[in-house]
Parts: C-alpha cells; sequence; structure tokens
C-alpha cells in the first residue's frame, strides 16, 4: 500500500472506519503533489474532493474587504483540508475559505462522492464521517474564540504547541498574520520567549 494511503488509514483508524469500508474509499482516492505557493482550493468556488495532508504545510486565508490576506489556519502531515466546503452544504459546498501550500505537499485526494456513497451504505462510515467533521470545525471554532479569550502570548504558546517548528517551515510574516500582529510584534514576543 502507498505511504500516503498507511498515513490516511492510521488516522482514520480512531474514528471506527473498518477495513473494508477504508478499501472502497481508497479506490477513488488518489495521491497528488503540489508546489509551495500552490492555491489548491479558494474561496468561495465549488470544490468536488476533500484532502489528507502527507507531507507538506498549508494555509487556510481569506482575501479582505480592502484585498489583503487574512491567515485563519495551518495543516500540516496528517490533517484534513475541506476549506470547509464540505460543510458548507447551502451554498453548494462552496470553500469558505482558500488554501495555500507553503511548502511542496503531498495529498490524498478524496471525492465528496466516495464520502457520500460510504456514507450512504455503511453505519461506520457515517460516524466515521461526523467525528471527522466534527475535529475539522472545532479546529476552526477555537481560532475563533481564542482570538478573543486569550492573551497573545497564550495564543502564540497555543501555536507553537500546536506546531512545533512552524517558525522554521514558514516565514514570519505569515505567522504574524495569523496572530494578527505585525512582524515587529511577533519578534519582541519570540525575544521574550527566548529570554524567560
Amino acid at each position: 500500500m502507498i505511504s500516503a494511503f498507511i498515513q490516511l488509514k492510521k488516522f482514520i483508524a480512531p474514528f471506527g472506519l473498518t477495513d473494508a469500508d477504508f478499501e472502497k474509499l481508497i479506490q477513488d482516492c488518489e495521491v497528488v503533489n503540489f508546489k509551495k505557493r500552490d492555491v489548491i482550493m479558494k474561496e468561495d468556488e465549488k470544490h468536488g474532493y476533500i484532502y489528507f495532508l502527507s507531507k507538506g504545510i498549508i494555509r487556510h486565508f481569506v482575501l479582505t474587504i480592502d484585498g489583503k490576506i487574512s491567515t485563519y489556519g495551518f495543516r500540516t502531515e496528517n490533517m484534513l483540508i475541506t476549506g470547509y466546503g464540505l460543510h458548507n452544504f447551502q451554498n453548494q459546498y462552496r470553500s469558505l475559505v482558500s488554501v495555500e501550500c507553503l511548502e511542496n505537499c503531498e495529498m490524498v485526494k478524496i471525492s465528496y462522492d466516495a464520502l457520500k456513497y460510504l456514507e450512504e451504505n455503511s453505519r461506520d462510515a457515517l460516524k466515521a464521517a461526523r467525528f471527522l467533521s466534527e475535529v475539522h470545525i472545532i479546529h476552526l471554532v477555537k481560532f475563533i474564540i481564542s482570538a478573543d479569550t486569550k492573551s497573545l502570548a497564550e495564543r502564540y504558546y497555543e501555536l507553537e504547541s500546536q506546531f512545533p517548528n512552524i517558525h522554521q517551515r514558514i516565514p514570519q510574516h505569515i505567522i504574524a498574520d495569523y496572530l494578527r500582529i505585525s512582524r515587529v510584534h511577533l519578534a519582541r514576543i519570540k525575544k521574550i520567549k527566548i529570554n524567560m
């Protein structure tokens, strides 16, 4: 079995998908590669796929009303990427955010049709899909709540805890954008941490 599929199987296993259902699922999947800076999903466009990230790191972003990029989150190895289109059935599954590769990435491309077929034909698959959706949505909700309830230092440490080597993998201006601060402010926070 291809390495990326093995990673996907390990990721899904705790959610209760059977081996038989997993084999059905990967019949309609393919391993795809993207280059750094590729935008694989665009905000407000329909997408018939989700992705499982086996190598690399991506960011979710939107364009603000003044045309600037606003970063809403990151995904790295062994995480799902949906652009939240999968959850946006009221708007024909259009992506709510854009998804950009911040490194060269390898992913498993999974069609909505394959997911829908499994959900309709397997009780275990339906349960696994629900759990996976909940996990994905909770990441975004936590980001929103953290912005209003945690200090900047707490959000910085939370980001480092979730993505331990993020500073080596992506430009500092993207991290500053995610934290909603300037690069100068980010440098101060990093300096405080080093001196602690």
